[in-house]
């Protein structure tokens, strides 16, 4: 699962593409590069930054991987809360209208009810709320407490 985010001069977060498949190593490592070769020359969309991959299970040596071959820049996201607590530092945003969604891509109806039907015991059908909880904090401040948020 690799989605592609981005912060539009609005404020808000567009999810711009995903790609979603249940992949071994070796082509975990090929979608993972042609998904971030797909997305790198959109340049009205503004630069690509790095690529985050959770660092566990297969997430670590496809990290190993690509940093040691060089193919893009890739940072280790490793969790320091439970997906309810990411859950509920984001939810606002959500609830507020900020992120956006492509109505005219094809794995739109599967995202919306995969989101809907997240419930606080998860499951494993949620593989699509991580990296959106990811992009939310990183680029809203969701992961930052109030006192981090002022700078204090």
């Amino acid at each position: 699962m690799f989605e592609h985010w981005g912060l539009g001069e609005d404020g808000r977060l567009y999810l711009i593409d995903l790609i979603r498949g249940k992949w071994e190593a070796d082509e975990l490592k090929h979608q993972a590069v042609a998904f971030w070769n797909k997305c790198k020359p959109l340049k009205d969309q503004g630069p690509l930054v790095s690529m985050k991959i959770e660092d566990k299970v297969s997430g670590t040596s496809l990290i190993q991987s690509i940093s040691r071959a060089a193919l893009c820049p890739v940072i280790a996201v490793q969790r320091d809360k439970d997906k309810f607590t990411r859950l509920m530092d984001i939810q606002g945003y959500i609830e507020s209208g900020y992120v956006y969604l492509p109505a005219e891509a094809v794995w739109v109806s599967d995202f919306l009810t995969e989101m809907e039907g997240i419930t606080a015991a998860f499951n494993t059908h949620d593989d699509q709320l991580d990296p959106m909880m990811d992009a939310i904090a990183d680029m809203k401040g969701g992961n930052l407490d109030i006192w981090e948020q002022l700078g204090k």
